[in-house]
């Protein structure tokens, strides 16, 4: 018999509690997903948001209109940051991050890799965490029971050695091109040559996700926002994976999902490659010669 996680009604409950959490950003996100299930995705609307490989469309703005209300409903009071309304002021302890489609341009393109992810935090720990992927059928949730996929139980998993292990990741973006295009394709390069192989689903989340269940060794990003790191942060934790950050030049005093660079594995166990690249990027980084997030 499979092991299933619990819910808690949130209207009728404390606020604070993180299986509470887990279940409004459970609601919020299925409400989202529900939505986009609906759309006729052979024609999405695309526009550019600060550049033609960062866009957006009406219905990344429906889906957190959607999401926010069911938040605001469910647990009045908390803070929403969310990637397309900005931050919403609360006056409670909790923050939601909100990203309505991580994944924007697989999903106007007609793809199936994109998901809604909501991770939650009481003061700077992050609690609880969804990502749906509407399309694939995958609602992964992480919280005080444990991570779970459609209801099954995640179970922990090593990190395999480098030869053989599977990385998720977008890395060497355009961002990093522009910084220090030499340094980002020589790291590419010796990514490629140590790690066994190297797949971009393009959405941060979905891969975070993807590496809690066990599918892949790790993945890594150099910049990125808490939004679509925090509900996968905690899915990794969750199974007894790994996360280190770096702070790039925003200061070590920002909670680790508000870092701008990370790897997760899968277990505890380390990919070095992987390590070293964001140990150099930061380095640059700390000496001012690149911007950062």
């Amino acid at each position: 018999m499979a092991t299933t996680s619990t819910t808690t009604d949130p209207r009728s409950s404390d606020a604070a509690d993180p299986a509470v959490l887990l279940e409004a950003a459970r609601i919020a996100a299925g409400a989202a997903a529900d939505h986009i299930r609906s759309l006729d995705r052979s024609a999405i609307d695309r526009e550019d948001k600060t550049s033609a490989h960062d866009i957006v469309t009406i219905h990344d703005k429906r889906c957190e209109e959607i999401i926010v209300e069911n938040l605001e409903r469910l647990v009045p009071g908390a803070r929403i940051v969310g990637e397309e309304g900005g931050e919403r002021a609360g006056a409670s302890d909790v923050t939601f991050f909100v990203d309505p489609i991580d994944g924007t341009s697989n999903f106007a393109a007609g793809m199936p890799l994109f998901c809604v992810s909501i991770g939650a935090a009481i003061g700077d720990e992050l609690v609880a965490g969804v990502i749906d992927a509407p399309v694939l059928g995958q609602v992964f949730t992480a919280g005080p029971d444990g991570a779970f996929l459609n209801g099954e139980r995640l179970h922990p998993h090593a990190t395999r050695a480098e030869r053989d292990a599977l990385v998720l990741s977008g890395f060497p973006t355009t961002r990093d091109l522009a910084e220090d295009a030499a340094s980002a394709v020589e790291a590419e390069q010796e990514m490629l040559g140590r790690i066994g192989a190297v797949r971009n689903l393009g959405t941060a989340a979905l891969e975070l996700a993807w590496v809690a269940a066990g599918w892949a060794d790790a993945t890594m990003l150099t910049t990125i926002n808490p939004w679509d790191v925090a509900a996968g942060f905690v899915l990794v934790r969750a199974v007894g994976g790994s996360i280190r950050t770096w702070p790039g030049a925003t200061g070590t005093d920002l909670p680790p999902h508000e870092h701008p660079a990370y790897v997760a594995c899968r277990g505890p166990e380390r990919l070095a490659v992987l390590d070293e690249i964001e140990e150099r990027l930061q380095a640059r980084r700390e000496a001012g010669a690149t911007p950062t997030v």
